[in-house]
């Protein structure tokens, strides 16, 4: 089995020797690639941290800029389809481990540090497993959200939700419960593993103005969700197999959006997106183990409240078209393609605040982007 982790990153690599220690620990040292990918504003130490390891016997892929700008020419791609200093730079990495027939690619950011206690690709790969065990797992459904959150013990009185979770949501009426495996679920093969975080969940900036939550435990057991039960999936600390990568571009941010420009969402629409070619599909997403523990980087929260708002805006009403949408495939490219045209061609439908600014023009946008990483992913080959 091959395993890629993916992270981009602009501050020191503190978090990297964790997880190294746990791949080594683990004996996972030959079956594992972690790619880092750069931007303008990382400091020269990631390089020589990178270098250090691979010197290890760590297997590390850390292109320089020029090599990034290089592969993506070799792709046939605008520079600027991928943007410097933003987080959609992950898709470089990405695609890299598409290139390298990784069986199970895993998303995290640099202020996410492994628990030595975990074996952390062991976990994830079980989105590789034809037959994982589903000891300790319960499934939530019976409605149509459930809260990652509420398998956190938080310091805070007041529930939490996790960023990207819809507003209108919140209410009891539309919270699954959780209970035995069903037969049919049963069998399901996992094609997403979300993992937990410690400290500092991820909650929109709204949620750590108001209550400044602390994560001290995550609950024993993890959660398949229902075919019909939906819950935010970010890129810090999730797994994916190889086949489901096709549909989890990371969404580009940065447009202009009633008056305000979106940020800090993109990860949240490809979590909602790629859920639901899996859903589509008839395979399962996964809630639960990894824990990492999160040593949020710094942040102005009035400033990711403001890039946060329109991407609020966005899921609230974008989602429950998602969720009623029929799309076609029988495979995740075609599966992709198609909620890529149904994005395209429904973008009219929607309508007022940030939608009549920006809005539709963002989605025929994405749709359009989501439509050239599928040609790339395409031009690779299998």
């Amino acid at each position: 089995m091959a395993v890629d982790i993916v992270v981009t990153t602009i501050f020191e690599p503190d978090w990297l020797e964790g997880y190294l220690e746990n791949i080594r620990t683990n004996h996972r040292v030959d079956e594992v690639t972690i790619r880092i990918i750069c931007d303008q504003m990382t400091p020269n130490s990631v390089y020589l941290a990178a270098n250090n390891a691979i010197d290890r016997g760590f297997h590390i892929d850390c292109p320089s800029l020029d090599e990034q700008s290089a592969y993506l020419k070799k792709l046939g791609l605008e520079e600027d389809y991928i943007p410097w200093n933003t987080d959609n730079r992950r898709n470089i990495g990405f695609l890299r481990a598409w290139e390298s027939g990784a069986d199970v690619i895993i998303s995290i950011d640099d202020d996410n540090y492994c628990l030595q206690e975990s074996d952390f690709i062991g976990s994830h790969s079980v989105v590789a497993d034809g037959n994982p065990n589903r000891e300790n797992l319960s499934q939530a459904g019976g409605k149509p959200w459930f809260n990652i959150c509420d398998m956190l013990e938080s310091e805070v009185r007041d529930k939490i939700y996790a960023r990207g979770f819809p507003y209108g949501a919140r209410l009891s009426e539309h919270q699954a419960t959780l209970s035995p495996l069903d037969s049919a679920t049963k069998t399901l093969p996992v094609s997403v593993n979300a993992g937990l975080w410690l400290d500092e969940p991820d909650v929109d900036a709204i949620t750590r103005l108001a209550q400044r939550p602390k994560i001290s435990s995550a609950r024993p057991g993890n959660v398949i969700l229902d075919r019909e039960t939906w819950s935010p999936i970010n890129t810090q600390n999730t797994g994916l197999r190889r086949e489901a990568l096709p549909a989890y571009y990371y969404i580009r941010m940065g447009y202009p959006l009633g008056g305000m420009t979106i940020d800090r969402f993109g990860d949240i629409l490809s979590g909602y997106f790629v859920q639901k070619c899996v859903k589509h599909l008839g395979h399962a997403v996964q809630l639960g183990s990894p824990v990492a523990e999160h040593r949020r980087s710094p942040h102005n929260l009035f400033k990711d409240l403001y890039h946060e708002l329109a991407g609020i805006v966005i899921v609230e009403e974008l989602l429950p078209w998602l969720q009623e949408l029929r799309i076609t495939g029988s495979n995740y490219i075609d599966a992709y393609a198609c909620l890529a045209e149904n994005i395209d061609a429904n973008a009219e439908k929607f309508t007022g605040f940030v939608w009549d600014e920006g809005g539709r023009d963002f989605l025929r946008q994405t749709a359009d982007n989501m439509r050239t990483w599928l040609s790339t992913i395409q031009t690779i080959g299998k």
